[in-house]
């Protein structure tokens, strides 16, 4: 049976480090280098790099409060908004979890404003490019993403309605 889930804002105290164990499992999955200290920094204090006013985290958790998931949204300016680290473990996929973040993503870049929507995705990432067409989204571009491996990376754009 797929796991119950809510989509909730990150905080801290009741979240801690579930982003960083979400996404670095997900990289082992894939054997992508994953830097804690550096390039993804970022997931150990998701709230002091989505602050809010122009940049929003949420995850996924299951029935026990544990992260399954996890999306950022960043506000890039002329309502240009930017979907990051959307991330689900193993364990939450073909559940619903996936989508569910990209929803909310959407939603919460619409309440700010956005007029158009963009994020990139590593090549490998089949399946999430799949989820992103089904919510409107379409390819536009590829890129070598500005990580120290230079990752290889379609992106995929939105317009908001």
């Amino acid at each position: 049976m797929p796991p119950a889930f809510r989509i909730v804002p990150y905080e801290r105290a009741r979240h801690g480090d579930g982003p960083w164990r979400v996404v670095k499992s997900v990289f082992a999955e894939y054997r992508f280098p994953f830097e804690e200290h550096g390039y993804d920094a970022d997931l150990l204090r998701p709230d002091d790099h989505y602050d809010g006013r122009t940049g929003w985290f949420a995850v996924a958790e299951d029935d026990a409060g544990r992260v399954i998931g996890t999306v950022g949204v960043s506000d890039e300016g002329a309502g240009s908004f930017e979907l990051h680290r959307l991330y689900v473990h193993s364990e939450g996929r073909r559940a619903g979890v996936g989508g569910a973040l990209v929803a909310w993503a959407i939603a919460t870049a619409a309440a700010h404003g956005a007029t158009v929507m963009e994020l990139y995705s590593d090549i490998a990432f089949e399946d999430a490019h799949r989820l992103y067409r089904r919510h409107g989204f379409r390819n536009h571009r590829f890129r070598y993403a500005p990580d120290p491996w230079a990752s290889r990376e379609w992106g995929f754009i939105r317009a908001m309605a």
